[in-house]
């Protein structure tokens, strides 16, 4: 029964680093390259897009996706709108710190 729970935990493990793989993929995709001061602000959007990633049923097809040239996350992914709202939020971080200092 140990062989059985432990294959089945590593199954499991599998899964996670995977849909965790696709999840750094896209917001490489996106050009998203969040530091520690930004994500405070994104903490919201950053959840959503976990949660979503978390949750994907097609991991791969989302990695395969990624290494093509088209741009934006795949239109048939059921949660797209998170990672256009992280993109949306993004941007007003950015506009948000330009007009308050000049720069980026």
């Amino acid at each position: 029964m140990g062989g059985v729970v432990s294959e089945f935990l590593d199954s499991m493990r599998r899964d996670f680093d995977a849909r965790m793989s696709a999840h750094e993929g896209m917001l490489a995709h996106l050009g998203l390259y969040l530091t520690e001061h930004d994500s405070p602000f994104l903490i919201s959007e950053l959840k959503e897009t976990f949660r979503a990633c978390g949750a994907c049923r097609c991991p791969k097809s989302c990695l395969d996706w990624q290494s093509g040239s088209e741009e934006g996350p795949p239109p048939w992914c059921h949660k797209r709108h998170t990672f256009l709202s992280l993109i949306d939020a993004c941007n007003a971080l950015a506009d948000a710190r330009i007009s308050t200092t000049g720069s980026v």
